[in-house]
């Protein structure tokens, strides 16, 4: 529960920012790597969660999740996929320690 509350904070932080066409805008990027720092990752695991939101989901669906309200959020299938890609990011990166996973 702690995890999915700290993930649904990084997506309300990450969506500050006016979204453009073709892509993240900086500061969802900027706002993403400085709250999932906040909430205890590294700077390699919340760097390699970035690139693959920003790869596999576009800005409107990252904004839409964003705008639903925290219990939907939590629940919602992309906050799965979310957390799935920091599980994957953990086990990526050998510098990690397993406490580091949710």
């Amino acid at each position: 529960m702690k995890t999915a509350i700290a993930f649904a904070a990084l997506f309300l932080l990450a969506a500050c920012g006016q979204p453009q066409s073709t892509g993240y805008p900086a500061e969802y990027e900027f706002n993403f790597m400085r709250a999932c720092q906040a909430a205890g990752s590294s700077n390699a695991i919340c760097a390699c969660v970035w690139g693959k939101i920003a790869s596999e989901i576009s800005p409107g669906d990252f904004e839409a999740l964003e705008d639903l309200p925290q219990a939907e959020r939590e629940v919602h299938p992309m906050t799965a996929q979310i957390q799935g890609y920091r599980t994957a990011c953990v086990a990526e990166t050998p510098s990690e320690t397993p406490a580091e996973t949710p």
